[in-house]
């Protein structure tokens, strides 16, 4: 059952699988947050309530989206997490098998302990997470190797893709010594643990741009997450992204940034391109509320890494494929026949409309 506070499935019995440091860090609070604040991301979202459209004749739902050039089932899909193998022994497996049976999108962070290779041959709908740190090289080598894999595309992290300051890790944990501890190795890692990049990685539009020529090269699509100002939506896109992700990373760095829901309209009035949702989702009524408010596609992360851990494979698919059905059923009951009929008008806020 979900959290009172987080809303998040199986949390006793994750809270109890993981214990209390590695529990502290899959939760992610920032050493600013106030310690009953609860999930910001996902209170945000809850405050809209849907406005259903009746009497609309339909004959039926289409909840299938075109994003980065390909077609999904529906406008969910699996966010990226590190150190996945400490979660389970099987490490990303299950959630790449459930989104293969359910043909939804999932990103894989550079900080994933079970080999790319592995991921793209259970399912090749994957996009592979790199942070926006370090030589451009790097960069290079790991677009090639998501080519070489058969990685769907590149989504690189801008926003804090490193800690500037030690000790500032989410939940106080460090999933980078977790893993240099058991000898893990990662995708973007040359040895055990995570890859150390420079705290103060001094990335600007020029790289970024580059990076997308590289993905491009390889006839990858390029997102940027990370993104909340507008202005650096139109930049973004200017630089040649093929898409934005409006994140901030789930609150773990800080509790004070805005959040992606608060911002979706601003960015959705300045840019017209792909544009998803990462942060607070915690149903398939989140992801239509999403839709409504400009979203091609929302992430979720924290619920699934919970389901995995409680209960493997089965639950993931459980949780999603529960989700997509809620989002079919939804949408229909607003009374549009395809998800991209979805807009401002279904929805209202503090009993005002959007």
């Amino acid at each position: 059952m979900p959290d009172s506070a987080n809303g998040l499935p199986f949390q006793q019995e994750t809270r109890q699988r993981l214990g209390e440091p590695l529990y502290r860090y899959m939760m992610g609070q920032p050493a600013d947050a106030l310690l009953d604040a609860g999930d910001v991301n996902s209170q945000d979202l809850q405050r809209y309530r849907l406005l259903p459209r009746v009497m609309r004749a339909n004959t039926g739902i289409n909840t299938q989206i075109e994003f980065a050039g390909q077609r999904w089932a529906a406008p969910l899909g699996v966010g990226a997490f590190a150190g996945d193998a400490i979660f389970h022994p099987e490490g990303l497996l299950p959630i790449a098998r459930s989104c293969k049976r359910l043909q939804l999108p999932l990103a894989i962070s550079e900080e994933t302990v079970t080999p790319l290779n592995e991921i793209c041959a259970v399912y090749d709908g994957c996009w592979l997470q790199l942070r926006a740190a370090g030589d451009l090289a790097r960069i290079a080598g790991l677009i090639a190797h998501a080519a070489e894999c058969g990685a769907k595309g590149i989504i690189l992290t801008v926003l804090a893709p490193v800690h500037p300051v030690a000790g500032l890790q989410p939940g106080g944990f460090s999933i980078g010594e977790a893993l240099l501890q058991r000898g893990m190795k990662t995708i973007g890692s040359t040895g055990p643990g995570v890859q150390a990049l420079p705290a103060f990685p001094c990335w600007g539009w020029d790289e970024l741009r580059q990076a997308c020529e590289m993905a491009a090269r390889h006839q990858l699509p390029l997102l940027v997450k990370g993104i909340l100002h507008p202005d650096d939506a139109v930049a973004a896109q200017n630089v040649g992204c093929q898409g934005i992700i409006a994140s901030n990373i789930g609150l773990r760095q800080s509790s004070r940034w805005a959040t992606p829901v608060q911002q979706l309209a601003a960015l959705r009035q300045q840019y017209h391109g792909d544009l998803v949702l990462d942060g607070g989702v915690r149903s398939g009524t989140d992801a239509v509320v999403a839709a409504c408010l400009g979203a091609s596609l929302s992430l979720v992360v924290r619920p699934v890494i919970s389901a995995l851990v409680a209960g493997g494979e089965e639950a993931v698919f459980g949780l999603l494929s529960g989700w997509v059905n809620e989002i079919t059923a939804l949408s229909h009951w607003c009374g549009v026949s395809e998800i991209r009929e979805l807009n401002p008008s279904f929805l209202t806020s503090a009993g005002e409309p959007v």
